[in-house]
């Protein structure tokens, strides 16, 4: 699968808040974690998700008559599955 985002384009800033208790737990292992690398990492995956969403929504219409054509007639290939 190709990448969503170039990994190698420069790096931006922006501004985040985070919940100050879960700062405060998250203080003692400050030197096991990059706080930017995870949010990166979790960024990339919720892009993963929206754009998955979004092809879903955009093909809805294929994917339903697909179905139909499925339930009509078969699975293509179907005779030669071991039952």
């Amino acid at each position: 699968m190709s990448k969503l985002y170039d990994v190698a384009a420069k790096k931006g800033r922006v501004t985040l808040s985070v919940n100050q208790d879960l700062l405060e737990k998250l203080e003692p292992y400050k030197q096991q974690i990059n706080l930017s690398a995870q949010a990166e990492q979790l960024f990339g995956d919720l892009l993963v998700r929206l754009e998955h969403k979004a092809w879903a929504e955009r093909n809805s219409s294929a994917l339903q008559q697909h179905g139909k054509e499925i339930l009509k007639n078969g699975l293509a290939g179907s005779e030669f599955m071991r039952v």
